[in-house]
Protein backbone atom coordinates (compact mmCIF):
# COMPACT_ATOMS: atom_id res chain seq x y z
CA UNK A 1 0.00 0.00 0.00
CA UNK A 2 1.33 3.96 -1.11
CA UNK A 3 1.92 6.20 1.58
CA UNK A 4 -0.76 8.09 0.39
CA UNK A 5 -3.32 5.80 0.85
CA UNK A 6 -2.39 5.15 4.25
CA UNK A 7 -2.54 8.81 5.16
CA UNK A 8 -5.72 8.91 3.75
CA UNK A 9 -7.14 5.98 5.91
CA UNK A 10 -5.90 7.22 8.84
CA UNK A 11 -6.90 10.76 8.07
CA UNK A 12 -10.37 9.02 8.06
CA UNK A 13 -10.17 7.19 10.89
CA UNK A 14 -8.75 10.19 12.80
CA UNK A 15 -12.29 12.40 11.39
CA UNK A 16 -14.01 9.40 12.68
CA UNK A 17 -12.85 8.83 16.44
CA UNK A 18 -12.93 12.67 16.53
CA UNK A 19 -16.32 12.37 15.58
CA UNK A 20 -16.93 10.37 18.43
CA UNK A 21 -15.11 12.86 20.65
CA UNK A 22 -17.32 15.46 19.43
CA UNK A 23 -20.71 13.85 20.30
CA UNK A 24 -19.40 11.89 23.56
CA UNK A 25 -16.80 12.95 25.56
CA UNK A 26 -18.73 16.24 26.37
CA UNK A 27 -16.03 18.54 25.54
CA UNK A 28 -18.96 21.90 24.93
CA UNK A 29 -18.44 24.84 22.97
CA UNK A 30 -15.59 27.21 24.48
CA UNK A 31 -16.02 31.04 24.57
CA UNK A 32 -14.98 31.68 21.23
CA UNK A 33 -16.67 29.26 19.41
CA UNK A 34 -20.00 30.26 20.66
CA UNK A 35 -19.37 33.39 19.97
CA UNK A 36 -18.68 32.75 16.12
CA UNK A 37 -21.87 30.64 16.88
CA UNK A 38 -23.85 33.85 17.60
CA UNK A 39 -22.80 35.39 14.73
CA UNK A 40 -23.39 32.49 12.02
CA UNK A 41 -27.27 33.61 13.13
CA UNK A 42 -26.99 36.70 11.89
CA UNK A 43 -24.89 36.42 9.06
CA UNK A 44 -23.13 39.31 7.68
CA UNK A 45 -20.40 40.75 5.68
CA UNK A 46 -18.21 40.96 8.73
CA UNK A 47 -18.05 40.77 12.49
CA UNK A 48 -16.57 43.14 15.33
CA UNK A 49 -13.43 41.19 15.74
CA UNK A 50 -12.72 38.82 12.78
CA UNK A 51 -13.59 38.39 9.54
CA UNK A 52 -17.19 36.59 8.09
CA UNK A 53 -15.54 32.76 7.13
CA UNK A 54 -15.73 31.19 10.29
CA UNK A 55 -19.40 32.15 10.69
CA UNK A 56 -20.18 31.50 6.92
CA UNK A 57 -18.52 28.00 7.73
CA UNK A 58 -20.38 27.39 11.03
CA UNK A 59 -23.60 28.28 9.14
CA UNK A 60 -23.36 25.68 6.79
CA UNK A 61 -22.72 23.15 9.26
CA UNK A 62 -25.42 23.76 11.42
CA UNK A 63 -27.36 23.96 8.05
CA UNK A 64 -26.08 20.11 7.01
CA UNK A 65 -26.34 18.94 10.80
CA UNK A 66 -28.22 21.20 13.16
CA UNK A 67 -27.91 23.57 15.90
CA UNK A 68 -25.49 21.38 18.00
CA UNK A 69 -21.57 20.93 18.80
CA UNK A 70 -21.54 18.55 15.92
CA UNK A 71 -23.10 20.72 13.81
CA UNK A 72 -20.63 24.20 14.88
CA UNK A 73 -17.50 21.87 14.62
CA UNK A 74 -18.10 19.48 11.61
CA UNK A 75 -16.67 21.58 8.84
CA UNK A 76 -13.52 22.05 10.91
CA UNK A 77 -12.94 18.03 10.70
CA UNK A 78 -13.15 18.84 6.83
CA UNK A 79 -10.62 21.37 6.79
CA UNK A 80 -8.16 19.53 9.03
CA UNK A 81 -8.35 16.37 6.12
CA UNK A 82 -7.31 18.82 3.96
CA UNK A 83 -4.84 20.82 5.87
CA UNK A 84 -2.68 16.61 6.54
CA UNK A 85 -3.00 15.84 2.68
CA UNK A 86 -1.58 19.41 1.53
CA UNK A 87 1.32 19.11 3.79
CA UNK A 88 1.84 16.00 2.19
CA UNK A 89 1.53 16.56 -0.95
CA UNK A 90 3.67 20.10 0.03
CA UNK A 91 6.74 17.67 1.27
CA UNK A 92 6.71 15.95 -2.44
CA UNK A 93 6.61 19.15 -4.27
CA UNK A 94 9.30 20.49 -1.56
CA UNK A 95 11.43 16.94 -3.42
CA UNK A 96 11.11 15.13 -0.08
CA UNK A 97 10.14 11.52 -0.07
CA UNK A 98 7.18 9.69 0.26
CA UNK A 99 7.67 8.55 3.57
CA UNK A 100 9.16 11.57 4.35
CA UNK A 101 5.97 13.01 3.59
CA UNK A 102 3.92 11.06 5.21
CA UNK A 103 5.63 11.73 8.25
CA UNK A 104 5.06 15.71 7.87
CA UNK A 105 1.28 15.29 7.36
CA UNK A 106 0.99 12.96 10.30
CA UNK A 107 2.94 15.62 12.52
CA UNK A 108 0.14 18.24 11.14
CA UNK A 109 -2.60 16.32 12.11
CA UNK A 110 -1.34 14.69 14.97
CA UNK A 111 0.21 16.67 17.30
CA UNK A 112 -1.88 19.06 19.62
CA UNK A 113 -1.89 21.62 17.19
CA UNK A 114 -3.83 19.39 14.15
CA UNK A 115 -5.49 18.03 16.88
CA UNK A 116 -6.97 21.41 18.05
CA UNK A 117 -7.75 22.39 14.77
CA UNK A 118 -10.10 19.48 13.78
CA UNK A 119 -12.08 19.86 17.13
CA UNK A 120 -12.97 23.03 17.51
CA UNK A 121 -15.14 25.85 15.33
CA UNK A 122 -11.91 28.43 15.66
CA UNK A 123 -10.56 30.84 12.24
CA UNK A 124 -6.85 29.35 12.72
CA UNK A 125 -8.63 26.08 11.07
CA UNK A 126 -9.76 27.82 7.37
CA UNK A 127 -6.76 30.55 7.41
CA UNK A 128 -4.03 27.68 7.70
CA UNK A 129 -5.63 25.32 5.14
CA UNK A 130 -5.78 28.33 2.37
CA UNK A 131 -2.19 29.13 3.56
CA UNK A 132 -0.74 25.75 2.93
CA UNK A 133 -2.70 25.52 -0.39
CA UNK A 134 -0.84 28.54 -1.37
CA UNK A 135 2.61 27.81 -0.42
CA UNK A 136 1.95 24.30 -2.48
CA UNK A 137 1.33 26.38 -5.69
CA UNK A 138 4.36 29.09 -5.15
CA UNK A 139 7.00 25.90 -4.78
CA UNK A 140 7.73 25.10 -8.88
CA UNK A 141 11.44 24.31 -9.52
CA UNK A 142 11.43 25.52 -13.23
CA UNK A 143 7.89 26.84 -14.24
CA UNK A 144 6.12 29.92 -13.20
CA UNK A 145 4.10 29.80 -10.02
CA UNK A 146 0.35 30.37 -10.26
CA UNK A 147 -0.09 33.62 -9.35
CA UNK A 148 -3.52 34.24 -9.96
CA UNK A 149 -4.46 30.91 -8.11
CA UNK A 150 -2.46 32.08 -5.44
CA UNK A 151 -4.12 35.04 -5.36
CA UNK A 152 -7.49 33.31 -5.10
CA UNK A 153 -6.29 31.22 -2.30
CA UNK A 154 -5.02 33.84 -0.52
CA UNK A 155 -8.44 36.10 -0.70
CA UNK A 156 -10.21 32.89 0.48
CA UNK A 157 -8.17 33.08 3.91
CA UNK A 158 -8.46 35.80 4.22
CA UNK A 159 -12.19 35.74 5.10
CA UNK A 160 -10.60 34.06 8.26
CA UNK A 161 -7.66 35.56 8.92
CA UNK A 162 -5.44 38.87 7.80
CA UNK A 163 -2.50 37.65 8.57
CA UNK A 164 -2.42 35.35 5.36
CA UNK A 165 -1.17 38.77 3.44
CA UNK A 166 1.93 38.10 5.09
CA UNK A 167 2.35 35.37 2.32
CA UNK A 168 3.02 37.79 -0.48
CA UNK A 169 6.05 38.94 1.79
CA UNK A 170 8.00 35.60 1.19
CA UNK A 171 6.31 35.43 -1.98
CA UNK A 172 8.99 38.01 -3.29
CA UNK A 173 12.10 35.79 -2.76
CA UNK A 174 10.67 33.08 -5.45
CA UNK A 175 13.13 33.33 -8.61
CA UNK A 176 12.81 36.08 -10.49
CA UNK A 177 13.56 33.99 -13.47
CA UNK A 178 10.30 32.17 -12.75
CA UNK A 179 8.28 35.45 -12.06
CA UNK A 180 6.15 37.74 -13.62
CA UNK A 181 5.70 40.76 -12.63
CA UNK A 182 2.50 42.06 -14.07
CA UNK A 183 1.26 38.34 -12.76
CA UNK A 184 2.50 38.67 -9.07
CA UNK A 185 0.94 42.46 -9.04
CA UNK A 186 -2.52 41.07 -10.42
CA UNK A 187 -2.04 38.32 -7.61
CA UNK A 188 -2.12 40.63 -5.15
CA UNK A 189 -4.94 42.60 -6.41
CA UNK A 190 -7.01 39.37 -6.87
CA UNK A 191 -6.17 38.22 -3.49
CA UNK A 192 -6.81 41.67 -1.88
CA UNK A 193 -10.91 41.04 -2.79
CA UNK A 194 -10.75 38.67 0.29
CA UNK A 195 -11.01 42.05 2.25
CA UNK A 196 -14.25 43.57 0.57
CA UNK A 197 -17.03 41.76 2.51
CA UNK A 198 -14.88 43.29 6.04
CA UNK A 199 -14.22 46.47 4.64
CA UNK A 200 -17.81 46.84 3.80
CA UNK A 201 -18.95 45.96 7.25
CA UNK A 202 -16.62 48.03 9.00
CA UNK A 203 -17.37 51.40 6.78
CA UNK A 204 -20.74 51.06 7.98
CA UNK A 205 -19.77 50.21 11.76
CA UNK A 206 -17.21 53.09 12.54
CA UNK A 207 -14.42 50.83 11.19
CA UNK A 208 -14.24 48.67 14.53
CA UNK A 209 -12.93 45.25 13.55
CA UNK A 210 -9.28 47.52 12.39
CA UNK A 211 -9.42 49.48 15.81
CA UNK A 212 -9.48 46.58 17.88
CA UNK A 213 -6.62 44.92 15.35
CA UNK A 214 -4.85 47.88 16.27
CA UNK A 215 -5.24 48.19 19.82
CA UNK A 216 -4.72 44.51 19.99
CA UNK A 217 -1.43 44.54 18.63
CA UNK A 218 -0.40 47.42 20.78
CA UNK A 219 -1.16 45.01 23.84
CA UNK A 220 -4.86 45.38 24.74
CA UNK A 221 -7.46 48.28 24.82
CA UNK A 222 -6.88 48.85 28.79
CA UNK A 223 -3.95 46.97 30.46
CA UNK A 224 -0.92 46.52 28.38
CA UNK A 225 0.64 43.24 28.36
CA UNK A 226 4.51 43.01 28.81
CA UNK A 227 6.42 40.68 26.67
CA UNK A 228 7.45 37.63 27.69
CA UNK A 229 9.77 35.17 25.56
CA UNK A 230 10.03 32.24 27.55
CA UNK A 231 6.03 32.03 27.50
CA UNK A 232 5.67 32.48 24.00
CA UNK A 233 8.00 29.42 23.68
CA UNK A 234 6.68 27.59 25.79
CA UNK A 235 3.11 28.07 24.00
CA UNK A 236 4.68 26.66 21.02
CA UNK A 237 5.88 23.69 22.58
CA UNK A 238 2.73 23.10 23.85
CA UNK A 239 1.28 23.25 20.35
CA UNK A 240 3.31 20.88 18.98
CA UNK A 241 4.51 18.88 21.98
CA UNK A 242 7.51 20.15 23.49
CA UNK A 243 9.95 16.93 21.58
CA UNK A 244 8.67 17.86 18.35
CA UNK A 245 9.34 21.61 19.05
CA UNK A 246 12.76 20.73 20.25
CA UNK A 247 13.23 19.04 16.80
CA UNK A 248 12.10 21.38 14.84
CA UNK A 249 14.00 23.86 16.41
CA UNK A 250 17.08 21.73 15.26
CA UNK A 251 16.08 21.21 12.04
CA UNK A 252 15.84 24.94 11.76
CA UNK A 253 19.52 25.06 12.42
CA UNK A 254 20.59 22.52 10.60
CA UNK A 255 18.89 24.52 7.85
CA UNK A 256 20.73 27.25 8.04
CA UNK A 257 23.86 26.03 8.08
CA UNK A 258 22.82 24.16 4.94
CA UNK A 259 21.13 27.06 2.86
CA UNK A 260 23.32 27.72 0.41
CA UNK A 261 23.07 23.92 -0.55
CA UNK A 262 19.38 23.36 -0.62
CA UNK A 263 16.91 23.28 -3.40
CA UNK A 264 14.70 26.36 -4.07
CA UNK A 265 11.56 25.15 -3.16
CA UNK A 266 12.37 23.52 0.67
CA UNK A 267 14.70 26.86 0.93
CA UNK A 268 11.38 28.52 0.47
CA UNK A 269 9.90 26.52 2.68
CA UNK A 270 12.64 26.89 5.82
CA UNK A 271 12.12 30.52 5.14
CA UNK A 272 8.89 30.81 6.16
CA UNK A 273 9.52 28.79 9.09
CA UNK A 274 12.28 30.29 10.44
CA UNK A 275 11.18 33.94 9.62
CA UNK A 276 8.10 33.90 10.99
CA UNK A 277 9.38 32.45 13.96
CA UNK A 278 12.07 34.39 14.57
CA UNK A 279 9.89 37.56 14.10
CA UNK A 280 7.20 36.45 16.57
CA UNK A 281 10.55 35.56 19.36
CA UNK A 282 11.66 38.80 19.06
CA UNK A 283 8.22 40.82 19.23
CA UNK A 284 7.17 38.58 22.05
CA UNK A 285 10.23 40.24 24.08
CA UNK A 286 8.46 43.56 24.18
CA UNK A 287 4.81 42.75 24.11
CA UNK A 288 2.81 39.63 24.81
CA UNK A 289 2.21 37.66 21.63
CA UNK A 290 -0.56 34.86 21.73
CA UNK A 291 0.69 31.13 20.94
CA UNK A 292 -2.12 30.91 17.79
CA UNK A 293 -0.54 34.12 15.78
CA UNK A 294 2.56 32.46 14.14
CA UNK A 295 0.80 29.15 13.51
CA UNK A 296 1.49 29.81 9.65
CA UNK A 297 5.34 28.45 10.73
CA UNK A 298 4.37 24.90 11.55
CA UNK A 299 3.28 23.58 7.90
CA UNK A 300 6.41 24.20 6.29
CA UNK A 301 7.87 23.71 9.80
CA UNK A 302 6.99 19.91 9.53
CA UNK A 303 8.65 19.50 5.96
CA UNK A 304 12.11 21.17 7.98
CA UNK A 305 11.67 18.79 10.71
CA UNK A 306 11.06 15.65 8.19
CA UNK A 307 13.47 16.66 5.67
CA UNK A 308 16.21 16.93 8.86
CA UNK A 309 15.24 13.60 10.27
CA UNK A 310 13.83 11.15 7.97
CA UNK A 311 16.88 12.05 4.87
CA UNK A 312 19.68 14.35 5.91
CA UNK A 313 20.98 13.70 9.09
CA UNK A 314 18.61 9.80 9.50
CA UNK A 315 19.66 8.64 12.73
CA UNK A 316 17.63 5.80 14.59
CA UNK A 317 17.83 8.24 17.91
CA UNK A 318 16.08 10.76 15.94
CA UNK A 319 13.56 9.16 14.00
CA UNK A 320 12.40 7.52 17.43
CA UNK A 321 12.55 10.51 19.23
CA UNK A 322 9.89 11.96 16.51
CA UNK A 323 7.77 9.06 16.71
CA UNK A 324 7.92 9.16 20.67
CA UNK A 325 6.94 13.08 20.51
CA UNK A 326 4.16 12.44 18.52
CA UNK A 327 2.82 9.30 20.39
CA UNK A 328 3.02 11.31 23.58
CA UNK A 329 1.53 14.12 21.79
CA UNK A 330 -1.79 11.98 20.60
CA UNK A 331 -2.33 10.21 24.17
CA UNK A 332 -2.92 13.04 26.23
CA UNK A 333 -4.68 14.62 23.80
CA UNK A 334 -6.79 11.19 23.72
CA UNK A 335 -6.98 11.25 27.65
CA UNK A 336 -8.33 14.83 27.66
CA UNK A 337 -11.46 13.36 25.54
CA UNK A 338 -11.98 10.62 28.56
CA UNK A 339 -14.77 12.61 30.37
CA UNK A 340 -14.10 11.31 33.76
CA UNK A 341 -10.56 11.82 34.02
CA UNK A 342 -9.62 13.79 37.34
CA UNK A 343 -8.07 16.98 36.14
CA UNK A 344 -10.11 17.07 32.86
CA UNK A 345 -12.61 19.63 34.43
CA UNK A 346 -9.23 22.40 35.49
CA UNK A 347 -8.12 22.06 31.69
CA UNK A 348 -11.08 22.16 30.01
CA UNK A 349 -12.64 24.15 32.40
CA UNK A 350 -14.36 27.34 29.78
CA UNK A 351 -15.48 23.85 27.70
CA UNK A 352 -17.77 21.82 30.37
CA UNK A 353 -20.51 22.53 32.44
CA UNK A 354 -22.67 24.72 30.00
CA UNK A 355 -25.11 21.85 29.76
CA UNK A 356 -26.53 22.68 33.26
CA UNK A 357 -27.60 26.36 32.65
CA UNK A 358 -30.99 24.91 30.64
CA UNK A 359 -31.65 22.64 33.49
CA UNK A 360 -31.08 25.67 36.52
CA UNK A 361 -33.03 28.39 34.40
CA UNK A 362 -35.62 26.11 33.78
CA UNK A 363 -35.62 25.21 37.75
CA UNK A 364 -35.74 28.57 38.25
CA UNK A 365 -39.09 29.49 36.49
CA UNK A 366 -37.30 30.84 33.31
CA UNK A 367 -39.41 30.86 30.34
CA UNK A 368 -37.81 31.92 26.74
CA UNK A 369 -41.06 33.18 25.43
CA UNK A 370 -41.53 36.07 28.33
CA UNK A 371 -38.27 36.34 29.33
CA UNK A 372 -34.54 36.77 28.18
CA UNK A 373 -30.98 36.23 29.65
CA UNK A 374 -28.10 39.45 29.36
CA UNK A 375 -25.07 39.72 30.91
CA UNK A 376 -22.13 41.79 30.87
CA UNK A 377 -19.29 39.63 29.32
CA UNK A 378 -20.05 38.80 25.92
CA UNK A 379 -18.45 35.41 26.66
CA UNK A 380 -20.86 34.50 29.03
CA UNK A 381 -23.31 36.46 26.53
CA UNK A 382 -22.21 33.96 23.82
CA UNK A 383 -22.38 30.96 25.61
CA UNK A 384 -26.13 31.65 27.41
CA UNK A 385 -27.12 31.91 23.42
CA UNK A 386 -26.44 28.37 22.40
CA UNK A 387 -27.01 26.40 25.76
CA UNK A 388 -29.92 28.39 27.06
CA UNK A 389 -33.50 27.80 26.67
CA UNK A 390 -34.50 27.15 23.20
CA UNK A 391 -31.18 29.06 22.09
CA UNK A 392 -32.46 32.53 22.13
CA UNK A 393 -29.85 35.29 21.72
CA UNK A 394 -28.82 36.82 25.20
CA UNK A 395 -28.18 40.21 25.51
CA UNK A 396 -24.70 41.99 26.56
CA UNK A 397 -25.47 45.10 28.85
CA UNK A 398 -22.27 46.99 29.56
CA UNK A 399 -22.41 47.75 33.27
CA UNK A 400 -18.85 48.45 34.14
CA UNK A 401 -17.72 50.03 30.78
CA UNK A 402 -15.21 47.05 28.83
CA UNK A 403 -14.40 47.06 25.41
CA UNK A 404 -16.65 46.83 22.28
CA UNK A 405 -17.68 43.36 20.93
CA UNK A 406 -20.37 42.65 18.25
CA UNK A 407 -23.20 42.50 20.59
CA UNK A 408 -22.80 45.89 20.83
CA UNK A 409 -23.68 46.65 16.90
CA UNK A 410 -27.01 44.80 17.67
CA UNK A 411 -30.64 45.27 19.03
CA UNK A 412 -30.12 46.02 22.81
CA UNK A 413 -32.26 44.43 25.43
CA UNK A 414 -34.02 47.83 26.30
CA UNK A 415 -35.15 48.25 22.33
CA UNK A 416 -36.40 44.33 22.39
CA UNK A 417 -37.20 43.53 25.82
CA UNK A 418 -38.94 46.31 27.31
CA UNK A 419 -41.67 45.12 29.81
CA UNK A 420 -40.13 41.86 30.73
CA UNK A 421 -38.36 40.33 33.26
CA UNK A 422 -34.68 38.87 32.40
CA UNK A 423 -32.27 37.29 34.38
CA UNK A 424 -28.81 38.60 34.69
CA UNK A 425 -25.93 35.44 34.88
CA UNK A 426 -22.44 35.52 36.54
CA UNK A 427 -20.19 32.61 35.64
CA UNK A 428 -17.28 31.71 37.47
CA UNK A 429 -14.73 28.72 38.39
CA UNK A 430 -12.64 27.81 41.32
CA UNK A 431 -10.92 29.42 43.31
CA UNK A 432 -12.52 32.61 41.74
CA UNK A 433 -16.02 31.60 42.79
CA UNK A 434 -15.42 31.18 46.53
CA UNK A 435 -13.39 34.09 46.84
CA UNK A 436 -15.47 36.41 44.61
CA UNK A 437 -18.88 35.27 45.07
CA UNK A 438 -20.24 37.72 48.03
CA UNK A 439 -18.60 40.71 46.21
CA UNK A 440 -20.18 40.01 43.17
CA UNK A 441 -23.66 39.54 45.03
CA UNK A 442 -23.01 43.48 46.19
CA UNK A 443 -21.66 45.00 42.94
CA UNK A 444 -24.07 43.53 40.75
CA UNK A 445 -26.70 44.46 43.26
CA UNK A 446 -25.94 47.69 43.33
CA UNK A 447 -25.34 48.34 39.20
CA UNK A 448 -28.11 46.79 37.96
CA UNK A 449 -30.27 48.51 40.22
CA UNK A 450 -28.76 51.33 38.44
CA UNK A 451 -30.91 50.32 35.14
CA UNK A 452 -33.70 48.19 36.85
CA UNK A 453 -36.74 48.76 39.84
CA UNK A 454 -36.22 45.42 40.30
CA UNK A 455 -33.37 43.25 41.27
CA UNK A 456 -33.43 39.92 43.56
CA UNK A 457 -31.00 37.72 44.09
CA UNK A 458 -32.32 34.40 43.20
CA UNK A 459 -29.47 32.55 43.95
CA UNK A 460 -25.64 30.19 43.08
CA UNK A 461 -26.36 27.41 41.02
CA UNK A 462 -22.87 24.60 40.58
CA UNK A 463 -22.78 23.96 36.96
CA UNK A 464 -19.40 21.43 37.39
CA UNK A 465 -19.30 19.48 41.23
CA UNK A 466 -16.24 16.95 42.12
CA UNK A 467 -18.34 15.58 45.61
CA UNK A 468 -19.88 18.14 47.61
CA UNK A 469 -17.39 20.83 46.10
CA UNK A 470 -19.16 23.49 43.31
CA UNK A 471 -15.67 23.52 40.97
CA UNK A 472 -17.71 25.80 38.98
CA UNK A 473 -21.23 28.04 39.50
CA UNK A 474 -23.48 30.67 38.24
CA UNK A 475 -25.00 33.36 40.30
CA UNK A 476 -28.90 34.25 38.94
CA UNK A 477 -30.31 37.46 39.49
CA UNK A 478 -33.71 38.50 38.27
CA UNK A 479 -34.27 41.71 36.98
CA UNK A 480 -37.74 43.62 36.41
CA UNK A 481 -38.82 47.29 35.45
CA UNK A 482 -36.21 48.69 33.14
CA UNK A 483 -35.43 52.66 34.04
CA UNK A 484 -34.62 53.65 31.06
CA UNK A 485 -31.13 54.58 31.94
CA UNK A 486 -28.58 55.34 29.38
CA UNK A 487 -25.72 52.74 28.50
CA UNK A 488 -22.60 53.10 29.10
CA UNK A 489 -20.43 54.43 26.31
CA UNK A 490 -16.56 54.13 25.76
CA UNK A 491 -13.71 54.71 23.03
CA UNK A 492 -12.49 51.02 24.24
CA UNK A 493 -12.04 48.50 21.28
Amino acid sequence: MSYSSKLFILLILKAFALTLVIFYSAIELGPDEAQYWTWSQLLDWGYYSKPPGIAWQIKLGTFLFGETEWGVRSLSIVFSIGQAYLVFLLAKKAGLSEKTSFWAALLMAFTPLGIIGSIFAITDVGFLFFWTAACLTAIERSKEPKLLKIGVLIACGALFKWPIYLFWMFALTLPRSLVSTSKFLLGVLISLLGLLPSLWWNAHHEWATFKHVFATVQGGSVSKATGNLGEFIASQSLLLSPIIFILLLLGCCHLFTKRRQLAQPLHFCGLITVTSLALACLASCFQKIQGNWMILAYPTGFIILGWDVFENRSTFWRRTFVKLGLGISLMLTCLLALPYLPFRDKILKHNSGWHEINDVLMHIGYNPSENYLFSDKYQTTSLLSFYGPEQERAYFLNLQGVRHNQFTYWPQLQEERQGQIGYFVWIETQPKLEKELEIKKKIYGELLKEYFEGVEIVGIYPLIKKGEDTIKGALVVRCSGWKGKEMLENQLF
